[in-house]
């Protein structure tokens, strides 16, 4: 593991529902952390899902394991990188002995 491959600066948010107060809940993003990272660009596709062209970016994350970020809470997680919103589709180990964790995220742009 070398520290020099770690060099872009990313937000971890994880988005939560907090009461408003009047009885009802508003969603608030919760930051989790920021984090060095090793960014790599996987793909880029078009989706035309629901009748708009939009342009998806593919990305992936690589990132010193830490006890906050798991394999298991992959819910409502999405990062911010340069200003730009991907959102989580898959947290792994990238080694055996959970040194390295690699984020899978989906961004528009």
């Amino acid at each position: 593991m070398i520290s020099r491959q770690y060099d872009k600066k990313i937000q971890i948010y994880q988005t939560t529902s907090t009461s408003d107060g009047f009885g009802g809940t508003i969603p608030v993003d919760v930051l989790i952390g920021s984090f060095w990272s090793e960014v790599k660009q996987n793909s880029a596709f078009r989706d035309t899902q629901v009748g708009a062209s939009d342009i998806k970016n593919n990305y992936s994350f690589k990132i010193r394991s830490t006890t906050k970020i798991t394999p298991s809470n992959i819910d409502n997680l999405f990062i911010m990188y340069r200003l730009k919103k991907y959102v989580v589709n898959d947290i792994r180990y990238n080694d055996e002995l959970f040194r390295e964790t690699n984020i899978t995220a989906n961004g528009i742009g």
